[in-house]
């Protein structure tokens, strides 16, 4: 067959070709068509990537701080024509291969993403968010679902809705507010200045006209461009979209390009408050000084951007990083600090967290200072050398972690966007290389940068946010108000008005979708997927006496070296100092090397340098406890890249007790910057550890214990920490621990097994490592049903509820697993997201720990969603499971596995199965498990659930004071003492 010749001008389904552009980065080439009636816009990326991506993407311009982008975000994905389904979006992610699958708002643009590795799979997804995105139903019930509703029980009223909670979980975090504060502060006379996700007290002001009336204005073709990557004919899904959607819908003029902001002449300043939780001191303010810079059409200014934020701020040993350390005005650097590319001007942050809110004069001074000393003395060439170089490294390794065309319309849309071709700003090395070159040209590129950018530029603003023990309250009293005010300014015709839509969306949620609906939604089949999984085969030899497993992949010449080292002989006290001892580790000096040297060293030498504990259960019924090391590198760099790390692990400066000091303190701020985002990973944990040994122990190192322990420690207690620091590198540098993994191209694996032998070698010879059996009873509470509550400054709550399940490797268990799958796409989403307005819910059946756990995220309720969860369980040990629920969990769960792996994912997967015992033959017989399930067996399934909790389960919740103290009316499980979080 002979493929046509494209040329510029050639017109195909009303849309008309206006460039084409070879794009070896991304090894294709890109078409960018637009739409002769409509102007709508297509750029197709063609290579030969089976993962396939597609995005919507609409400019969004936010004119007030209600949140409609966002709520619209929401809805659109609620139901539309030719799917009317309540939730198209659960619906097909729960028969879906999807790989990602998700939809975003961002302060001046809307994206509908979605890709998968199976062709039928993706249509479905573009086929159904085509429809979304062009015929929405936007029902007033999916408003009141999503966004905000008025509800009044007995003499009460008050606000719910997905969007509503969401944000409200959002308002009250800290770092959130220092971000978002600093930002909008300097862009005011631009959409920038307002809240696109939507600020609680404007949410509830919301109607539903001014809703539709927002996608009327933005979500026409006029204002669409689509972005389609990956193994597809070029010119594909042009005639779908025309046909459908475009030829009958005209043009229309929007503005919706969001304008440049007027320069400043002289700096502002700005103060904010945030949430106090009882026990917090007003000196927890953070205070941070924020530019506007350059436009982020500009690839080399991004580039440029990204690299200074790197070397003054990518470690403690970076220049401006030290700088604000040393000055100790704050307990560390605001999390916030660095630079976005989601601005047309792109914003550069800095500043202090942990800091008086009456020294931010101070801390601009110290900030200012700092960079007026670095463009003095001038960058070290050797850390511009490397950074630069670890730069070539992330161009040159294969991807991971999201789908590489999100990546591609990523870097697009910072030209696209704003009304360039898109090919404008795709790629990245022809950045690099006009970075190099103009450092080439001028050797103080990066210095004069600072001066014009940031010393010479009037257009900053420093902004303060300090705690306020009434900034909750005054939130929560204003909305209390204007429900009151509503309510009041009700007569009997508004009241009766009122109680009819509460009674519309009740019905609405009990209904739920007809058959006939649910059939509209394209899903696969069980015979779409493959029949076989991807079998984990290595390559075993012994190294300098240590086993060996090799699998050999194509690399593009990077090596990928994990090894773990074995410390089931540790004590408590060893284990829980371990998290301390890995920072330390790794921000810390060597022999006469400063951590400036070694940071320098490392980022020169490797792409990655990563060091953690690993730990849990393994199917040869024996506990893993490990510290894992991660080293990538470039081919020529694998020598002295191991020698290095090798030197490092043996004699890092564990004894340097200033640095000590700043690493714990970094440690602490982490924990207390992650919470908010992420308190439902730390109630599942905590609600999880009372079940086994290695799962308490979990808990002890990376859970809400492991940071009560360290801010219990303090600073005349650093010395003695040290010595047991010292003590424990000393302990761990035995070859006996490792077990050894290695993938690289195949024909480099014999140049690279010496170079691991040597590195095998050097740690000496301490004998074999005999456990120590650690007592469990002793540090367990022992308690059967286990209740933990914690405070943390929040109107809305993160719940987790654990028990067992069957023994690994049971039938019983794989239903286990095919059931939580099936719950949280299906009863639990809509009853404790649709129903109770939970942000998130999810249940989820843990194979190796033998646990199962649900869980909630941004949850107005406590005790209602508790009910929830055992209604639910109860239901499904009972009723007859639709076939069509079980297919489609099965397709979700073994659809996991086709997800396409970079190298790096790749290795330290194929590793972990290793050493955790996971063999083929396992990982087969549980897939064959999976597919025999009826309906008989998930009740059983559900009915073993129910009996585990009855006998054992947990239960820990992480919320605000005043919450818990409202829910803890409505069920005795919430009446006793909780614990404050040390924010």
């Amino acid at each position: 067959m002979i493929q046509r010749q494209w040329a510029l001008g050639d017109e195909l389904a009303g849309f008309q070709l206006v460039e084409i552009t070879q794009l070896d980065e991304y090894k294709g080439t890109g078409y960018l068509f637009r739409h002769i009636e409509t102007n709508m816009e297509v750029f197709q990326l063609i290579n030969s990537d089976r993962e396939r991506f597609f995005s919507y993407v609409f400019r969004t311009l936010p004119n007030n701080d209600c949140g409609i982008a966002h709520i619209l975000e929401h809805s659109v994905l609620a139901g539309s024509q030719r799917y009317p389904v309540r939730d198209p979006f659960m619906t097909l992610l729960k028969g879906s291969t999807n790989t990602f699958m998700n939809a975003m708002t961002y302060p001046d643009k809307t994206l509908y993403p979605g890709a998968s590795p199976l062709q039928k799979d993706f249509e479905n997804l573009f086929h159904v968010y085509t429809d979304a995105v062009f015929a929405p139903l936007l029902r007033e019930e999916t408003f009141w679902q999503e966004g905000v509703r008025l509800v009044c029980e007995e003499e009460r009223c008050h606000f719910e809705g997905v969007v509503y909670n969401e944000m409200l979980g959002d308002s009250a975090d800290h770092d959130s507010i220092v971000g978002k504060g600093s930002i909008r502060s300097l862009f005011p006379d631009t959409p920038y200045s307002f809240e696109s996700g939507g600020d609680p007290e404007q949410i509830v002001r919301l109607d539903y006209q001014q809703f539709r009336s927002f996608y009327s204005q933005f979500y026409h073709p006029s204002n669409c461009k689509l972005f389609l990557y990956g193994d597809l004919e070029v010119g594909e899904y042009l005639s779908y979209l025309d046909e459908e959607y475009l030829k009958t819908r005209g043009s229309l003029k929007v503005n919706s390009l969001c304008p440049v902001a007027e320069p400043w002449k002289k700096e502002r300043s700005v103060t904010l408050t945030s949430p106090m939780e009882e026990g917090q001191t007003k000196e927890s303010a953070s205070v941070v000084l924020s530019w506007a810079t350059t436009d982020v059409s500009d690839p080399l200014q991004v580039i440029t951007l990204s690299t200074l934020v790197d070397l003054l701020l990518g470690n403690q040993a970076a220049p401006l990083y030290k700088a604000l350390l040393d000055s100790g005005l704050g307990i560390d650097i605001s999390p916030e600090s660095g630079m976005s590319a989601d601005f047309r001007q792109m914003p550069f942050l800095v500043g202090f967290k942990g800091i008086k809110p009456e020294l931010a004069e101070d801390a601009k001074a110290c900030i200012l200072q700092a960079l007026e000393t670095i463009v003095k003395e001038g960058l070290e060439p050797e850390m511009v050398a490397s950074s630069l170089k670890r730069i070539r490294f992330k161009q040159l390794e294969i991807p991971g972690g999201v789908p590489n065309g999100l990546r591609a319309l990523n870097r697009s849309l910072r030209g696209w966007l704003y009304d360039l071709s898109p090919c404008a700003t795709i790629e990245s090395g022809k950045p690099l290389e006009a970075l190099e070159d103009a450092l080439h040209k001028d050797s103080r590129y990066f210095e004069n940068w600072i001066k014009r950018h940031l010393l010479d530029n009037p257009h900053r603003c420093l902004v303060t946010v300090k705690p306020d023990g009434e900034h909750q309250k005054r939130q929560t009293d204003a909305i209390a108000r204007y429900a009151t005010q509503v309510t009041a300014s009700l007569d009997k015709k508004g009241v009766k008005l009122l109680q009819d839509q509460n009674q519309r969306f009740l019905q609405f949620e009990m209904e739920g979708d007809t058959p006939e609906a649910l059939a509209t939604i394209p899903r696969l089949h069980l015979e779409d997927l493959p029949s076989t999984i991807r079998p984990n085969t290595h390559q075993t030899m012994q190294c300098a006496g240590q086993p060996l497993y090799i699998r050999p992949q194509f690399c593009n010449q990077i090596v990928y070296a994990d090894f773990a080292f074995n410390v089931e002989d540790l004590s408590e006290r060893e284990l829980i100092l371990l998290p301390l001892y890995t920072r330390l580790l790794q921000t810390t000096g060597l022999g006469d090397l400063t951590y400036a040297q070694v940071a320098t060293r490392l980022k020169h030498l490797t792409g990655d340098f990563n060091v953690y504990t690993e730990m849990g259960s393994s199917c040869n019924e024996r506990d893993v406890l490990m510290l894992m090391c991660r080293v990538k590198t470039l081919r020529e760099d694998f020598e002295p890249a191991m020698q290095f790390v090798q030197e490092l692990l043996t004699g890092a400066n564990m004894g340097d007790l200033k640095q000590l000091k700043l690493v714990l303190n970094n440690y602490k701020t982490d924990f207390a910057d992650s919470v908010t985002y992420s308190a439902h990973s730390f109630a599942s944990l905590c609600a999880a550890s009372v079940f086994s040994p290695i799962q308490w122990e979990g808990e002890q190192l990376s859970g809400l214990h492991q940071w009560f322990f360290l801010e219990s420690i303090e600073e005349k207690d650093l010395p003695s920490i040290a010595q047991e620091l010292e003590q424990l590198q000393r302990k761990l540098s035995n070859r006996r621990r490792l077990l050894l993994h290695l993938s690289c191209d195949e024909a480099l694996v014999q140049e690279f097994v010496p170079v691991y032998e040597a590195f095998t070698k050097a740690f000496s010879d301490q004998g074999v490592v005999q456990p120590v059996p650690r007592s469990y009873k002793e540090v367990s509470k022992g308690t059967i049903h286990e209740v933990q509550l914690y405070r943390l400054p929040a109107t809305v709550s993160y719940a987790a509820w654990a028990m067992r399940t069957e023994k690994r490797g049971t039938v019983l268990q794989a239903a286990q697993i095919l059931l939580a799958n099936i719950l949280t796409g299906n009863d639990l989403w809509e009853v404790i997201r649709g129903q109770g307005g939970a942000y998130g819910v999810a249940a989820n059946a843990d194979v190796m720990e033998e646990i199962c756990v649900f869980s909630t995220y941004r949850d107005p309720r406590i005790a209602g969603t508790y009910r929830d969860f055992i209604k639910i369980l109860n239901k499904y040990a009972q009723i007859d499971i639709d076939p069509g629920h079980i297919e489609n969990a099965l397709i979700a769960t073994i659809g996991s596995e086709l997800k396409p792996l970079s190298p790096s994912q790749d290795s330290i997967l194929a590793f972990r199965r290793l050493f955790y015992h996971i063999s083929d033959e396992f990982r087969a017989m549980r897939r064959q498990h999976l597919l025999q399930l009826d309906s008989k067996q998930l009740n059983e399934g559900a009915k073993a659930l129910l009996r585990s909790a009855k006998e054992e389960d947990s239960y820990v919740v992480l919320s605000g004071a005043q919450l818990l103290e409202a829910e803890k009316e409505k069920h005795p499980i919430l009446d006793r003492p909780s614990i404050r979080l040390p924010l």
